[in-house]
């Protein structure tokens, strides 16, 4: 019951973490695209040599016009986000794989110091012990599977040699 509760809520936290910066760029503005967008530099080479920007007369000065025809935009959206994101979601299962081991490593470090530092009862106290005969099982023969069922199947028929 315990392990169902973890499960549940590491995977609302895990939703949180990816729904809510998606939300806030939205409602932010920050996943529109605009017409004009202000670039400079190494972006605005980029997106001239990809042809995603251009400039255009409608633009003011220092901006670049979004002009990617669809096939344009898949033909970047295919080589250059997708494997990004497949890259961070390798880093980020891989992450969290060393985070669960590092876990493990930490929880039974701390079991056996506490187990160390902590007196302990003995396991099996000793008992006082009655004077007797001591009694002890008689020796029973062990029966196998081959004992108790002889083998008796010989080499299959073949099938042409039945009438």
């Amino acid at each position: 019951m315990i392990e169902r509760r973890a499960r549940w809520r590491s995977g609302l936290a895990l939703t949180a973490v990816v729904v809510v910066p998606v939300v806030l760029a939205f409602l932010s503005g920050l996943a529109t695209v605009h017409t004009c967008l202000p670039v400079s530099g190494t972006w605005a080479q980029m997106g001239l040599r990809l042809a995603l920007l251009h400039p255009d007369a409608a633009c003011p000065q220092g901006t670049l016009a979004v002009g990617a025809t669809t096939g344009q935009a898949m033909t970047v959206v295919v080589a250059v986000a997708v494997p990004a994101v497949l890259a961070h979601l390798a880093l980020i299962s891989g992450a969290a794989g060393l985070v669960g081991s590092v876990r493990r490593v930490i929880l039974a470090a701390a079991h056996r110091v506490s187990r160390a530092l902590a007196p302990s009862a003995p396991r099996h106290p000793d008992l006082p012990t009655a004077p007797g005969p001591v009694v002890r099982p008689a020796a029973v023969p062990v029966r196998t599977v081959a004992s108790r069922r002889p083998h008796r199947r010989g080499p299959p028929v073949l099938a042409g040699t039945l009438g």
